[in-house]
């Protein structure tokens, strides 16, 4: 509990809503919009009880989904494990919701057929073509270009080549001021129009490659080349094909699905504003790409999926990665999220991401996975790393975030299943207003203001660890709960259920908890870490030790009680019926069991069952669960589990 503590909820809703629109950025009146988590999740709700039903799973809760249910179009993989091979204490990681990285993601409301590379070009190693002179190949020089074998389907004039029909055409040479230009029927399955840069440098004033119309353009890094594709910084003015005047915002901008492909190379730099974008469905399969943009690096408005390659993204005042298509109200606000539009995936690929707002954010939702390539995201941002409007799910991948914001965020709820994920930031680590679930993920905050918040959080599996200089795991957020014993102290409701997994919590600071709940939290499961790692409450003159006062107090008086927080600090109480807990520090405002035991960091304390070395020293240990009792104990004869900071938990 902390006193008169600003509900996250309320504080962000004013700024979530961003209008969807290239040109229109303006907050959203919010008249009408959910004021809470629960009006979000109408008709839906998640449970007050904290406690999935297990006799009717996934009808509690968004997201929910217990191994014996499925979600029509979602199958259910015969093994859990995404990340993690090896087994634990207690059985595998997460229990039974954790999901195979290739699979369909249970429990996903948003989990569309993203389609395939068909019609692409069903050969992977087209791109190692050679030039044999049969190929369309337009050569580039300067202002102008040349054109071998065409077509009837290439027109150049005033600095522009305009392709009018699909099939294959290849560019080689380097230009200082020219531009290709795609303009075909754009009906449905009238087939690919292909670009294949073959060691061209392609700048202009304006887009060096714009797609008016098209079905799908393609574009192929062919192998062993090396492309440039560069922007000039002035007014990107063009007519579309209904007559109207628009302006293209990337280096290479399509007003219709793209996909980039090939084992070659291509660096863009979008001088003008952002470096590659669509304005439907923009696909990256492989290649070796560095963007370089003064807004957004890649964006496809309709979806982003990249499944392969290297990418290296710097967006100098913008996203690194962005989908933004949403509805919107007549004055160009935000409305609503489109189905199955605004997302964000990325199955594969080695991505190294510099931006100046987010790393990766989406209007609709992200989704970061593995599959026959794994996913690797490195992420440096002055704003936020990962966010999105609704879900963000976390099904694999090996994720690293430095932030000055919120490390992972959304608006609603987020799905941690798989994957290895590292974070600092100088904010929030994991957040999401509505809820979020550790299921399966190996998660590492290494340090945070607060490290894991949301109005209900589900622990149901995985491996974290935190630490933070405020609170470590926060449920709060959610709509003031008037009936609770601590109303007047609290400005927030929120929730902790801890079911299955090993959680290592710990926080340094003055006025810190390291499990806090502005409602209840209650641990049936898993293993549970809790530690005060320096002195905290050095401004409190002495107002909380020895107070024996406290909401959750169950066990004798130890000197632990804390009037202002500590260990674990609700406000309507912390009860255990199973699993492991070990907490150690002097102040603490619920007490399960409090044993007065001197500890240091050279030696294990727990019981014959479960053991923990602490990395600073206190008087008072409390427990749970399997632990009846406290003291120095042998490790000798038990196994080990290293959380990912390092530190150790023993068991038998």
């Amino acid at each position: 509990m902390k006193l008169n503590k600003l509900p996250v909820f309320a504080v962000s809703a004013t700024l979530w809503f961003a209008a969807c629109s290239d040109e229109n950025n303006a907050v959203a009146n919010l008249e009408g919009y959910a004021t809470s988590p629960e009006e979000l999740i109408s008709g839906n709700e998640i449970p007050t009880n904290d406690t999935p039903d297990t006799q009717n799973p996934g009808t509690e809760y968004p997201g929910y989904q217990n191994s014996g249910t499925q979600i029509p179009g979602n199958q259910l993989p015969d093994s859990g494990l995404s990340s993690t091979s090896s087994e634990f204490p207690g059985g595998e990681l997460g229990g039974n919701d954790i999901f195979s990285s290739s699979s369909a993601i249970p429990g996903n409301p948003l989990n569309p057929n993203l389609g395939n590379e068909s019609g692409d070009d069903d050969n992977d190693n087209e791109d190692a073509r050679t030039l044999n002179g049969t190929q369309i190949l337009l050569k580039l020089s300067g202002t102008s270009a040349t054109v071998e074998n065409n077509n009837g389907c290439v027109e150049i004039a005033d600095k522009v080549a305009t392709i009018t029909c699909p099939g294959a055409y290849y560019v080689t040479g380097e230009s200082t001021d020219f531009q290709v230009v795609v303009n075909t029927p754009g009906t449905d399955n009238e087939g690919n129009t292909g670009i294949y840069l073959h060691n061209a440098t392609l700048k202009s004033s304006n887009s060096p490659i714009l797609v008016k119309n098209a079905d799908k353009t393609v574009i192929h890094l062919v192998k062993g080349t090396t492309n440039v594709v560069e922007d000039g910084n002035g007014n990107h003015l063009f007519t579309k094909v209904n007559g109207a005047q628009d302006t293209s915002k990337a280096a290479i901008y399509s007003r219709d699905d793209l996909n980039i492909k090939g084992a070659g190379k291509l660096t863009v730099n979008g001088n003008f504003k952002n470096g590659i974008q669509s304005s439907n469905d923009l696909k990256i399969k492989n290649g070796d790409i560095t963007v370089v943009a003064a807004d957004d690096g890649i964006r496809g408005k309709g979806s982003l999926h990249i499944s392969g390659g290297t990418l290296n993204i710097t967006a100098n005042n913008g996203n690194g990665l962005k989908s933004d298509e949403c509805e919107e109200n007549p004055d160009g606000s935000f409305k609503d999220t489109v189905a199955n539009k605004g997302f964000v995936k990325i199955s594969g690929g080695n991505l190294t991401i510099k931006g100046r707002k987010s790393g990766i954010k989406a209007a609709n939702y992200i989704d970061i996975s593995d599959s026959t390539e794994p996913s690797a995201i490195k992420i440096e941002s002055s704003n936020k790393g990962i966010s999105a409007e609704k879900f963000l799910y976390i099904n694999g991948g090996t994720i690293d975030v430095k932030s000055d914001s919120s490390a992972l965020r959304t608006n609603w709820q987020v799905y941690m299943n798989g994957g290895d994920v590292t974070i600092s930031t100088k904010k929030k680590g994991i957040h999401a207003d509505s809820a979020l679930y550790l299921r399966g993920s190996t998660i590492n905050i290494v340090t945070a203001f607060e490290g894991i918040e949301a109005f209900k959080i589900f622990a149901e599996g995985g491996v974290t660890s935190v630490f933070a200089t405020n609170d470590g795991w926060n449920g709060g957020g959610g709509p003031k709960n008037n009936s609770s014993t601590m109303a007047m102290f609290s400005e927030s409701s929120g929730y902790i259920t801890i079911s299955e997994g090993y959680h290592y919590i710990s926080a340094k600071g003055d006025m810190i908890d390291v499990l806090d709940a502005n409602g209840t939290a209650k641990m049936t499961g898993g293993v549970l870490i809790l530690e005060i790692t320096g002195q905290s409450y050095e401004n409190q003159g002495g107002m909380g030790m020895g107070m024996g006062w406290g909401p959750g107090q169950q066990g004798g008086n130890c000197g632990a009680y804390n009037f202002a927080g500590g260990l674990i600090d609700t406000d309507d109480g912390f009860s255990i019926t199973g699993g492991v807990l070990l907490a150690f520090g002097n102040f603490s405002t619920d007490t399960p069991s409090c044993a007065n035991q001197t500890y240091n960091s050279s030696n294990y304390y727990g019981s014959d069952k479960a053991a923990f070395k602490p990395t600073y020293q206190g008087n008072y240990i409390l427990y749970g669960g399997e632990v009846n009792s406290v003291s120095q104990v042998s490790t000798t004869g038990m196994q080990e589990l290293k959380f990912p900071n390092g530190v150790s938990y023993m068991y038998r």
